[in-house]
């Protein structure tokens, strides 16, 4: 069987967004980062001769980032944070830190930590939805890449259960 790969990086394809990780003990300062994503398909070609649209896939991930662009992280299974949720906000709270975000720029994110490795994670979930809604049945590879920062990224890869046809 022959196999193909199709991967998107595009400048619009970014977002902009505040976080702080926890990890032995420490919690690391508030801060940000400008996110760089990439996605990278895997299958054969599929009826149109082609693994997958180019522009159904740069607008499915643009979507996924925008819901992320200009907003503060929130690891809603990071066992270690308090998080209060209250009609204006959130309260968050790691041992002597307390932070307060309004409620809209909040993203809960069900994951345990706001690392890059988590958000590929996590993106790769919701395009997972989304190209099992489109019919993309015949991926055999689903691939999500998260930069930090210019040289610094965490990529996550997932296979695909395809459908027998």
């Amino acid at each position: 069987m022959q196999a193909f790969k199709v991967r998107v990086v595009k400048d619009s394809l970014v977002f902009c967004a505040g976080h702080f990780i926890t990890y032995s003990g420490s919690c690391e300062p508030l801060h940000g980062h400008n996110y760089r994503a990439a996605v990278t398909l895997e299958g054969p070609l599929g009826e149109s001769e082609f693994v997958f649209n180019f522009v159904t896939l740069k607008r499915m991930m643009k979507a996924v980032c925008d819901r992320l662009d200009h907003r503060m992280l929130l690891p809603t299974d990071n066992p270690h944070l308090d998080i209060r949720a209250d009609a204006v906000g959130y309260t968050v709270r790691y041992q002597h830190k307390t932070y307060v975000f309004p409620r809209e720029d909040v993203v809960q994110l069900p994951i345990p930590n706001t690392t890059a490795e988590h958000i590929a994670v996590w993106i790769a979930d919701q395009l997972a939805v989304d190209l099992a809604a489109d019919g993309a049945d015949h991926l055999t590879a689903l691939e999500v890449e998260i930069e930090e920062t210019p040289g610094q990224s965490a990529v996550f890869r997932r296979e695909l259960k395809r459908v027998a046809r």
